[in-house]
């Protein structure tokens, strides 16, 4: 099996990963997790997002405030029973799909996140060319707190999470994540870009 290291984000708004033949550590902090690429038959990008004490702030204050008005939402839907399960939300002219991954354990093995899924079209029956808005909202373990990313596309979005890991698929490559430390005010993903 060959495995492929990559360096992860370093800079607060940048996401710059690079591919090394061989695994390394990142930093200096003996707790921060070796990030491995496999490739098997289809090619696996794992990649590690490290929350860094300078990312702390005002768009992360910002992040968390957002996220609060939307948890009432995002909450009713997290559920044991329907991990992977889409859910259709259907108005006049919206419909909603929402599904439920599961959980996320932080590798600093002290916070966890409910991951779920949101993509919504717009414009149902009265446009010839509705708008979709995809977004991915993490919840702490109490389900008290909320971060919601908006993504670009809905093909974008994470299909499932399994050892611990968030994978997504673009363009047929599978990208995995893993989060340490907690979550940053952007979320910066290897081949997909920062939200």
């Amino acid at each position: 099996m060959n495995k492929i290291s990559i360096v992860l984000i370093l800079a607060f708004l940048s996401c710059k990963s690079e591919q090394n033949n061989s695994s390394q550590e990142l930093g200096s902090d003996k707790n921060i997790a070796k990030i491995v690429t496999e490739n098997n038959d289809s090619k696996v990008v794992l990649d590690t997002l490290v929350f860094y004490k300078n990312m702390n702030g005002e768009l992360l204050t910002e992040k968390y405030a957002s996220g609060l008005s939307e948890l009432k939402f995002y909450k009713q839907f997290v559920s044991e029973n329907k991990i992977a399960e889409k859910q259709i939300l259907t108005e006049e002219h919206t419909k909603t799909e929402i599904t439920y991954l599961g959980i996320l354990n932080d590798l600093n093995n002290q916070n966890l996140y409910h991951v779920i899924t949101n993509f919504k079209i717009i414009g149902i029956g009265e446009m010839e060319s509705p708008r979709g808005e995809s977004y991915i909202a993490f919840l702490d373990e109490n389900l008290d707190k909320a971060i919601v990313y908006r993504m670009a596309l809905p093909d974008e979005l994470p299909e499932k999470i399994e050892d611990n890991v968030l994978y997504f698929t673009l363009e047929s490559e599978k990208i995995g994540i893993s989060i340490l430390g907690g979550l940053p005010p952007m979320l910066c993903l290897p081949k997909i870009g920062c939200y």
